[in-house]
């Protein structure tokens, strides 16, 4: 389910930019900035994850190295934002009727949410199978 909602999500967005009447800089503008909504939205969701099992992990063991360092945190945060607001700032300013930028809005929000359930499937999933692995020595 998670990788449907993924690949529709995407299909939403990418098939909606194809057939946008708009130049192929202002197609390409909206491209990239749907791709940059993926790999920021899949970064957050795994830093995210990666801090609060460290601050749990650290809690419990003094020594506990984390793995992503403030600047590292800080950046992905950042990253996100940024493709937040290229998305919407291009959104807003697209010339077209209110349904079409509704459209594409919803399609972002989507997309934003369809990459974060399924880096935390997959994260989730390769985890299981491991206890289950660790569990059958």
């Amino acid at each position: 389910m998670a990788w449907a909602s993924f690949v529709l999500a995407s299909g939403f967005e990418f098939v909606g930019i194809y057939n946008l009447k708009e130049p192929l800089s202002v197609q390409g503008y909206y491209a990239v900035t749907g791709v940059l909504l993926i790999v920021t939205s899949f970064l957050l969701q795994k830093v995210a994850r990666d801090n609060d099992e460290d601050s749990f992990l650290a809690a419990h063991n003094p020594g506990h190295r984390r793995r992503n360092t403030s600047a590292f945190t800080f950046l992905s945060w950042a990253g996100f934002g940024l493709a937040i607001l290229a998305q919407y700032i291009g959104i807003f300013n697209l010339e077209e009727p209110l349904a079409v930028k509704g459209y594409y809005a919803i399609g972002g929000a989507f997309l934003i949410v369809s990459c974060l359930v399924l880096q935390k499937t997959i994260r989730d999933n390769e985890e299981d199978r491991l206890n289950r692995d660790e569990a059958e020595e």
